[in-house]
């Protein structure tokens, strides 16, 4: 049970506000201790702010340093690549590639081998009208005026092509065939015929494309019309013999029973390894496979178990009954093979099949070319050549160099912040020693090279804005236009200067090198100066904890015993009183 208490009741005085006045005297060792602890605790989290700060610094020097390990890490080898005229020609360059101005002449493009179906597809008088148009083609009536006076003509379900033109032709005045896959419709005696109206039903004359020839009167199709509808299937289209496999390129593709036209398509154009783009050719009725490497190589068409390649022309075979597959051969006329890409190189004829020229083809090395357009003439009628200019990538490499001025400044400015008298880091020697090597490193002098110090390439530090702030003096500034030009002069010496020989070892010199080395110094996760500091902060917030649960236990001690002794207090008053009420008169 707990301590009753009964707060002045037989003394009549305020105990327990004694008794919290004097709790918060013993309180006071607590609040200490919990002081201590959140300052410790922001320290911590100040430094983890400037070992991010560091962290970054290190970060945009190994943009440079990483140098050492060459390719495409080398900023100092990185080349970048101009054309004169983009339109033309481009480039890319690895650090491979000399640097050099190569005067182009593109003469012809490369293109692709294309191979064209020869089924043949067209309209005829037994080709039904609601099949076309892919499934499009709307039945019911339309209207053919001649000279003004109308009639109508009705389209049934299912009805072929035939005997619409048997009912065109029953109309007196009209004559109407199918020939070639076109439809021709026209007037005897001069007549004016007229084809459709607003109100019609079906669209009899848009599915076959009919175009009235404005010196004749006559109408025709103005393309020949494809007899098949894509969503088909394939077996209702061709057979059933088009069922089974058969190869393009390096992939194989197999036709069921509900593979239609559309969807071969699709699984044609969906598969990398056949090589080609597949489309319906509409207007012509045929398949159209454009090879995707550009150059004149065949298109791999092969039948395997399906007669499909057959049918459409693009092979010829011969079936193995023993086997149950079909020998089959290309048929070459239904492939136009594709054009090699030429061009000139300072005066040097070459022939590529891609109109991308890689380094293998056109000799040199590190350079790819991609070729858009040809080359124009002139009004003199001479091919001007394109200029590919390869050089030093300096945007690349600026870059890096004023990422690394502002970490570093921020570096700076946030340990000058945290280590100044109202800062959390105060008096912290070690971090202050970190920033005054990094800022000796940034301005001393080295002897390695034969441009001694940053202010050589255009980096310095500002000027004293006032005799009281110096800020400015502790950061770096960059004149660009110095350092982009002492870099082109002398791309060595900036390297050396900045890397020394770029070996990553104790001796290998350089300022970036020797501050990536102060930095990874002080980020050492065993021993460098941030994981040993945030150890002891952690260690004295853990040991305050302690102190303060501690602390918090005596200081509850206390006030209970504070507590009892003046319950007793008050329990012997009360006694007190009650005896002395007996002897009252």
């Amino acid at each position: 049970m707990g301590q009753i208490s009964f707060t002045g009741l037989a003394s009549g005085m305020d105990t327990s506000s004694w008794i919290e006045a004097l709790v918060s005297v013993k309180q006071k060792s607590v609040t200490t201790l919990k002081t201590k602890q959140t300052s410790t605790e922001k320290a911590k989290s100040v430094l983890d702010t400037v070992k991010s700060s560091v962290s970054s610094l290190r970060s945009s020097v190994e943009k440079l340093t990483d140098s050492k390990f060459g390719g495409n890490f080398d900023l100092f080898a990185k080349n970048a690549v101009t054309s004169s005229n983009s339109s033309v020609v481009t480039a890319t360059a690895t650090p491979d590639a000399a640097r050099q101005s190569l005067d182009i002449v593109v003469n012809q493009l490369a293109t692709s081998t294309t191979a064209t179906s020869t089924y043949n597809s067209k309209i005829n008088d037994e080709t039904v009208f609601n099949k076309l148009a892919s499934g499009n083609a709307k039945e019911g009536k339309f209207s053919v005026f001649v000279d003004g006076k109308k009639s109508d003509i009705e389209i049934e379900e299912d009805e072929n092509l035939g005997s619409i033109i048997s009912k065109l032709n029953s109309i007196e005045g009209v004559n109407a065939s199918i020939s070639d896959g076109k439809v021709q419709i026209s007037a005897e005696g001069g007549k004016e015929i007229v084809i459709g109206s607003a109100s019609d039903e079906a669209n009899f004359a848009s599915v076959l494309g009919l175009v009235k020839d404005s010196e004749t009167g006559d109408y025709e199709s103005y393309t020949s019309v494809s007899a098949i509808n894509t969503s088909d299937k394939l077996v209702d289209i061709f057979g059933e013999s088009v069922k089974g496999t058969f190869n393009i390129g390096n992939q194989e593709f197999t036709i069921d029973e509900n593979t239609s036209l559309k969807s071969l398509i699709g699984s044609i154009n969906g598969k990398a390894d056949s090589g080609v783009n597949a489309y319906w050719d509409a207007s012509a009725g045929t398949l159209v496979l454009k090879s995707k490497t550009d150059g004149a190589f065949n298109i791999n068409i092969e039948a395997v178990t399906s007669n499909l390649t057959d049918v459409l022309g693009f092979t010829s075979s011969v079936f193995d009954e023993e086997e149950g597959v079909y020998s089959s051969s290309l048929v070459q006329s239904t492939q136009k093979l594709g054009d090699y890409a030429k061009l000139n190189i300072n005066g040097t004829d070459i022939i590529s099949s891609s109109n991308t020229v890689t380094s293998d083809i056109s000799g040199i090395d590190g350079l790819t070319l991609t070729l858009k357009s040809v080359t124009t003439e002139n009004e003199e009628g001479v091919r001007e050549s394109t200029t590919i200019s390869v050089a030093q990538d300096t945007d690349a490499l600026l870059g890096a160099v004023k990422s690394f001025i502002d970490s570093y400044n921020k570096t700076i400015d946030t340990i000058d912040s945290k280590t100044a008298k109202d800062g959390a880091l105060y008096g912290d020697t070690s971090l202050t020693s970190i920033r005054n090597n990094l800022r000796r490193t940034a301005m001393s002098p080295i002897e390695s090279s034969d441009l001694k110090m940053l202010a050589n390439i255009g980096i310095t530090t500002g000027s004293a804005t006032n005799s009281t702030d110096t800020s400015s003096v502790n950061k770096l500034q960059l004149d660009e236009e110095k350092f982009k030009s002492v870099l082109s002069e002398n791309p060595e010496a900036v390297k050396q200067l900045l890397l020394g020989d770029n070996k990553g070892n104790d001796n290998s010199g350089g300022i970036l090198n020797s501050i990536e080395k102060i930095t990874e110094s002080a980020l050492d996760s065993t021993s460098g100066y941030f994981e040993t500091k945030t150890k002891s902060y952690d260690s004295q917030i853990d040991s305050l904890k302690r102190s303060i649960t501690s602390a918090q236990s005596k200081v509850d001690a206390y006030r209970e015993r504070l507590q009892k002794q003046f319950n007793n207090m008050e329990q012997i008053i009360s006694s007190i009183q009650s005896s002395y009420s007996q002897f009252s008169i």
